[in-house]
């Protein structure tokens, strides 16, 4: 009989490498926060980011890639639609998720053209939002298809 036990080690290795990295960047206060609480739990971690620049400098600073980023489309100073190009022009490779109250066509298309990964409008109830990290985790990243 093989004996295939794992250190505790490599069980704490293990978990770590499945936690889903999540930055949500969204400049009302309220609003990130109860994305973060819904979000959050042992299988994910969320990092909240105010703004676009915010996000971007916690991106370049983490150790770990973000699996999944959560933005607004309407921010002060840089738009959702110029973070996703930021990243885009970055090379990111996880998933983003566009949440706003207002896309025009024009912008829509701009996130699909992006390669965004969803969109969803505002206001949202949290079991959707459950429900579309659910779905994200199962596909695969956008530069990994390319």
């Amino acid at each position: 009989m093989v004996n295939y036990s794992v250190s505790a080690e490599a069980r704490v290795l293990l978990i770590i490498a499945t936690i889903m990295q999540i930055l949500v960047v969204e400049d009302e206060k309220v609003v990130g926060h109860m994305i973060a609480m819904v979000l959050g739990g042992p299988a994910s971690k969320v990092v909240r980011a105010n703004s676009g620049w915010e996000a971007l400098i916690k991106i370049g600073a983490t150790a770990k890639p973000f699996d999944v980023v959560i933005t607004d489309h309407r921010m002060p100073r840089m738009t959702g639609l110029e973070f996703v190009r930021q990243l885009r022009a970055k090379n990111f490779g996880g998933k983003i998720l566009v949440l706003s109250a207002h896309l025009s066509d024009e912008d829509i298309q701009a996130y699909e053209d992006l390669g965004v990964d969803m969109m969803m409008s505002k206001p949202f109830d949290f079991e959707e939002l459950q429900l579309a990290m659910a779905v994200l985790d199962k596909k695969p990243s956008v530069l990994a298809t390319a």
